[in-house]
């Protein structure tokens, strides 16, 4: 199997996904990961680099078409599986019909949505929306991660009978509620967001619902583990009530979580919610907005809270966990729960399911015409 992933070297779902696959491995298959970047298998060569137009400090690269048949034509792979329609998915997708090889895509990323919010303007998304429907309608399957993104693939016209699921998992030994460090009984309360800091993260409604939250009870301290282009905003905005942590990795990253007291999850344009899982395996209570990924990951109440995406409901629900350790257990224990079974191995064996299903697919398809 051939992965091809756009920016691998930037830290996004796509990224955090394709580790887990290279680490842990798809039982049955042997996964190479091609691309531009340089922590790769395979690497291709990039005649150009540019700067992803209204997301600054992202840059991917354009690799060579001839190079990129070579490469693939060399690894003899039996399917192609591409991430994303940046440059190196769409030069996946054509070497794929040249090749004559079975192309699956997976979907992780709302770039409609992104599109819109960073751009300001409807011709963009519009556009933006054209061409996720013709590279996922290219695909031969197409692995969506939640319904709601099921939803959005039906709605750029991809045939449902072409959509399998593949959701994401969480390493429970890793993230562990064991991990907190802060003093039981300590009066501050943290309110942890972890991410991109950025607009179709919900960077502004992030800093509004804590800043309304905070006039109310001024123990709230707001905890951000990430970065992205609304980071300096963000900070003038929240001053000496924030703490910028940048990006974290390994058993920072986990403490991190296990100290927070709350989740604060405001996208509204996620197709899965990664972050949530882990801290829901963490032990923190998660509050996150109604829409995308995150509806198949909480019960409202039970797992978490699910608001409306407004600041007003959201302070509201930060302040009732804050209130309340009572509910803040409660949900904690929820969150434990509902983790217990969205194992990495898990999503990984679905994850084998779909190249399974499509390759039967592509023989079966093969001997008929042979016939």
């Amino acid at each position: 199997m051939a992965i091809l992933a756009d920016g691998i070297g930037s830290t996004h779902g796509v990224t955090r996904a394709v580790e887990e696959i290279r680490v842990r491995g798809v039982r049955g298959f042997e996964i190479e990961v091609l691309g531009t970047d340089p922590d790769v298998d395979r690497r291709l060569s990039a005649v150009a680099e540019f700067e992803v137009p209204y997301y600054p400090g992202l840059q991917i690269g354009v690799p060579s078409l001839s190079a990129a048949v070579q490469t693939l034509a060399d690894g003899s792979f039996d399917l192609i599986h591409v991430c994303s329609p940046g440059p190196v998915g769409i030069v996946g997708a054509l070497v794929s019909r040249g090749l004559g090889v079975p192309l699956l895509g997976s979907y992780h990323t709302e770039l409609t949505a992104y599109a819109g919010l960073r751009s300001g303007q409807r011709r963009v998304a519009d556009a933006m929306a054209v061409g996720v429907s013709a590279f996922y309608g290219a695909c031969d399957l197409v692995l969506s991660p939640s319904p709601a993104s099921d939803a959005a693939l039906a709605e750029i016209g991809v045939a449902a009978e072409k959509v399998a699921r593949w959701d994401r998992g969480v390493d429970t030994a890793r993230f562990d509620p064991a991990l907190r460090t802060r003093a039981a009984g300590e009066q501050r309360i943290d309110v942890l967001y972890a991410g991109r800091v950025s607009r179709e993260k919900g960077a502004d409604l992030l800093a509004e619902t804590f800043l309304r939250a905070r006039e109310q009870d001024p123990r709230l301290r707001l905890v951000l583990v990430g970065g992205g282009p609304e980071e300096q905003r963000l900070r003038e905005r929240v001053g000496e009530h924030a703490e910028f942590r940048g990006w974290l990795e390994g058993v920072e990253l986990a403490r991190a979580y296990a100290d927070a007291d709350v989740f604060l999850f405001p996208s509204r344009t996620d197709t899965f919610g990664q972050v949530v899982l882990e801290a829901q395996a963490s032990g923190v209570p998660v509050i996150a907005i109604a829409e995308g990924g995150p509806l198949s990951l909480i019960e409202h109440r039970s797992s978490g809270l699910l608001c409306a995406p407004d600041a007003r409901v959201l302070a509201d629900s930060v302040l009732e966990l804050a209130r309340s350790a009572p509910l803040r257990k409660r949900l904690a224990q929820g969150g434990l729960a509902a983790v217990q079974e969205r194992t990495w191995e898990r999503a990984l064996k679905r994850l084998g399911n779909g190249y399974r299903t499509l390759l039967t697919a592509n023989e079966t398809a093969r001997v008929k015409r042979a016939a």
